[in-house]
């Protein structure tokens, strides 16, 4: 921390220390006891990881992420190889953002700690978000990767009680092309970065929200003792949920929960994002983006053996501009070994042998 002349004022920042403080609050008490507080949280940190990859260059598209994430194999749209491993590449960067902010590994905790503990005496002077921006800003002037920050944050801010969870708030917008660096400037353009960013989760509860209390208006037309109402609840309570899952919560059998969810699908109030048979989960319709990020996994041919089949099977069309003309290349016969000479030099040895007398 350098002395304690600021380039900084307070007349620089007061107006959006306010407004960021009051956004936060907002949040905070919006999301404390939310029954969708987790459904939002997982859109947030999918949100929050394709803004921070953005700005280091990696452009996504979030619901790749959310596949991946769910164990889904997800859908890669580029043309070519080097397409395709461009977005391979910007897919695993996301992830990695992903993981600073909601599943950091044991590496990523340690660096996390470091950044605290640089950021414990200036917060303390001059509170949460004025001191955090500084020690960010000298973070970055140091050479430090901005990710291990962007988790310390997310930590700090719980820390701290400025929210009673990991809300995944970074201002990342703040290292946007063009934004100046001037102390003056960058630290209020933070500021208004977080602000927008926890309205934007605002935004997010008010849409899931409607969509909820939407697809339980549909799914309430049951008899007296149906849990399609409560089933509703709890899909819309989990980012994307099992039949399994959904069984135990309800306290039915599987088989009670898939006729639930077959309906809930049937009347558009629930989607399969996995293009499976088995092992399927289901979302409200709003995830429906998620099951076109996902691949689809290419079907087997029944009484086919493993491995690469053979061109001339049925069912696997032959490519006839594939197909190497007849006679261009012959296998070699099979070799025979030949031990006929080796026997007359063995019989001409035994011979000359026994004209010696040995």
């Amino acid at each position: 921390m350098r002395g304690e002349r600021l380039a900084v004022r307070p007349d620089d920042v007061a107006s959006a220390l306010t407004r960021t403080a009051l956004a936060f609050g907002a949040l905070d008490q919006q999301l404390r006891r939310h029954p969708l507080r987790e459904a939002v949280l997982f859109r947030a940190r999918l949100e929050a990881a394709r803004q921070c990859a953005a700005v280091d260059g990696f452009l996504i598209d979030p619901w790749q992420l959310a596949a991946s994430l769910e164990g889904l194999r997800p859908r890669i749209r580029g043309q070519d190889v080097y397409e395709r491993g461009s977005e391979v590449d910007a897919l695993r960067y996301a992830f990695e953002q992903y993981q600073w902010l909601a599943r950091s590994s044991e590496s990523q905790e340690e660096r996390m700690t470091e950044a605290l503990s640089r950021a414990a005496l200036p917060v303390g002077r001059l509170g949460v978000l004025w001191g955090s921006a500084l020690v960010f800003r000298e973070w970055i002037e140091a050479g430090e990767p901005r990710a291990p920050f962007r988790g310390a944050l997310v930590r700090l801010w719980q820390k701290e009680g400025v929210f009673s969870g990991l809300y995944p708030v970074t201002g990342a917008a703040a290292f946007r092309t063009g934004t100046s660096w001037d102390e003056r400037r960058w630290i209020p353009a933070w500021l208004n970065a977080l602000e927008h960013e926890a309205a934007g989760i605002r935004d997010m509860v008010h849409t899931l929200e409607r969509s909820w209390r939407d697809a339980r208006a549909q799914a309430g037309d049951q008899r007296r003792n149906s849990k399609a109402a409560l089933a509703i609840d709890i899909i819309a309570a989990h980012p994307v949920i099992s039949a399994t899952t959904l069984a135990a919560r309800l306290s039915v059998s599987v088989q009670a929960a898939c006729v639930l969810l077959e309906r809930f699908v049937e009347r558009g109030l629930v989607v399969d994002v996995t293009r499976r048979s088995a092992r399927r989960l289901f979302a409200l319709k709003d995830l429906a983006p998620l099951r076109e990020a996902v691949g689809v996994r290419e079907k087997t041919v029944p009484g086919r053996k493993r491995g690469r089949p053979r061109v001339e099977e049925e069912g696997y069309p032959v490519d006839q501009d594939a197909v190497l003309p007849e006679g261009l290349f012959r296998p070699l016969p099979r070799w025979q070994a030949n031990f006929s000479e080796l026997e007359a030099a063995m019989k001409a040895v035994d011979s000359l042998a026994c004209s010696v007398g040995v």
